[in-house]
């Protein structure tokens, strides 16, 4: 195979793995639903350590609030093997005491550009412990620490923190020039590779 060929083979095998996983998010449910086993923070961590972790996965922390998601690989129907990243948010602690740990907060899919990610995302809640009204986003990996996120195609801007603790009144305002990507999350586990996110004063 020339060359050139072979570029172009390789190509089109990435963009349609980009769009195998990009579907995926749009098979987020109209309401969340809630996964057993994510009470205890401590067996996530020991999950995750026994896994060769991709660099969007690990256990995030929303700073305004601390409430607290892990974005790990799932496989939606447990049969498919395309080949494709498919990721999904889950809650593990809400300071709204009626979200209940296992919550799916919504799916995330990398796009062709590194370090950005396509996502479905629910942004208000049914005033008990159901996630409703799923929108896109778009998630940047700004370091290995830093995730921003920033509603996609829309001229409305969502504070995505609100979401977890008052989610029966989420934020919206219109964009202004301010920066648009400083609401998201920090790494918690694993420790970034660049080291704290936050200077620690013992």
């Amino acid at each position: 195979m020339q060359p050139p060929r072979l570029l172009l083979a390789l190509s089109l095998l990435a963009a349609s793995l980009s769009l195998a996983a990009a579907d995926h998010i749009d098979t987020l449910p109209q309401v969340s639903q809630t996964l057993s086993g994510y009470a205890d923070i401590d067996s996530i961590k020991r999950r995750l350590t026994s896994l060769p972790l991709h660099i969007i996965e690990g256990i995030w922390q929303f700073p305004a609030d601390g409430a607290t998601v892990v974005i790990e690989r799932f496989n939606p129907d447990n049969t498919r093997d395309d080949g494709a990243a498919r990721y999904r948010i889950v809650i593990l602690r809400s300071p709204q005491r009626s979200m209940i740990p296992g919550t799916v907060m919504g799916y995330l899919s990398p796009s062709a550009k590194r370090g950005v990610y396509t996502a479905k995302i629910y942004t208000a809640g049914d005033g008990g412990s159901t996630l409703i009204r799923p929108k896109r986003f778009t998630l940047t990996l700004n370091d290995d620490g830093h995730l921003s996120f920033r509603r996609h195609r829309s001229s409305v801007y969502v504070n995505i923190w609100r979401l977890l603790p008052y989610v029966s009144r989420l934020g919206v305002r219109v964009r202004n020039d301010n920066p648009q990507d400083l609401d998201g999350c920090l790494r918690l586990f694993p420790a970034p590779v660049s080291g704290p996110v936050e200077p620690r004063y013992l």
